[in-house]
């Protein structure tokens, strides 16, 4: 067992995760995909009031709950979040705020001027916030056909931009990914005096059904100093990871529910989680994770386990 998973079972209901800058992620965030300003707000009031302080959004989450280009739906559901932490009174300092940009060549980023529309798409959200800075901002997907020799160069180009622009200007706090497979973070690390920015985080789709490491990701991901982060951690469009009869007989184990069994099996990877609803009562069952552990018997099962299926990434498949 690793000595960091013991220490936070032991200390701290809500543990962080150190990134390679040395900057303190909360292992748990409550996202806002697919919401509107006015769920958006609902929800990150519930969230935070449910103990949460990482909260997780993006440029292309619309302000109409699509996902997209958000210029033609008034801006993205960044604006209610602003919303929710401003009335919250919280200090600044004690939030964790996650954001993304598009991919280049997608929803508003050229392919020809993608490290220039980056940075404004960067800057449009730290408006949007209602912040001086973000802690965490993520390129969202590589572009379209994935990061061989075709788009290496914009992606290169756009970290390049990101980490100049915003990271050492401190407009974040760090800088990371999603949906990146290995080939992606392989494009980023053949960039030019790339060594000393790695990505923080790859934040990519990963849950029970899809095997401990798939495509081997994930434990590429840590030999290179990179938190993996999931999102979609109960699957899609499928019921199968919150009351299906392996994770309920797991939860039941332990005096949980599957929904919480399902979430420890990725904290127990070391992998952290990005989970999301409207009702406190949900978001308080989802936080409540680390105060037991799945045993490993179980956890071997558990990995075993073929379904629901998922692929890490929609944008590239290695």
């Amino acid at each position: 067992m690793d000595f960091w998973l013991v220490f936070a079972l032991a200390a701290t209901p809500t543990p962080s995760l150190r990134l390679n800058n040395g900057v303190e992620m909360p292992a748990i965030a409550a996202g806002t995909w697919e919401y509107d300003n006015t769920i958006a707000e609902l929800s990150v009031t519930a969230a935070l009031e449910a103990g949460f302080t990482h909260i997780d959004t993006a440029h292309d989450y619309c302000a109409d709950g699509s996902t997209g280009y958000c210029a033609s739906s008034g801006g993205s559901n960044q604006v209610g979040i602003a919303k929710a932490i401003a009335r919250s009174g919280k200090p600044r300092h004690s939030l964790f705020i996650t954001t993304k940009v598009p991919g280049c060549g997608t929803q508003g980023i050229s392919r020809s001027m993608c490290g220039a529309d980056s940075v404004a798409a960067a800057d449009s959200n730290i408006e949007e916030l209602g912040v001086d800075y973000v802690d965490l901002l993520l390129v969202h997907f590589p572009p379209p056909l994935g990061c061989g020799k075709m788009n290496c160069k914009i992606i290169q180009q756009q970290w390049h931009a990101l980490t100049t622009a915003h990271l050492r200007t401190n407009k974040t706090r760090a800088l990371g990914v999603s949906n990146f497979c290995i080939s992606c973070l392989e494009c980023l690390a053949a960039t030019p005096n790339m060594s000393s920015v790695v990505p923080a985080v790859n934040q990519f789709k990963y849950h029970i059904g899809m095997g401990a490491d798939p495509g081997g990701l994930v434990s590429f991901s840590k030999s290179k100093g990179i938190i993996p982060q999931a999102y979609s951690p109960l699957g899609d469009n499928t019921s199968e990871l919150i009351s299906g009869p392996l994770v309920r007989k797991l939860g039941a184990a332990h005096g949980k529910t599957g929904v919480q069994a399902a979430l420890r099996w990725i904290w127990q990877h070391g992998v952290a989680v990005t989970t999301k609803s409207g009702k406190m009562s949900h978001l308080q069952e989802d936080a409540d994770i680390f105060n037991f552990m799945l045993t490993a018997e179980e956890m071997a099962n558990a990995d075993k386990s073929k379904t629901p299926k998922g692929k890490p990434s929609f944008m590239c498949n290695s």
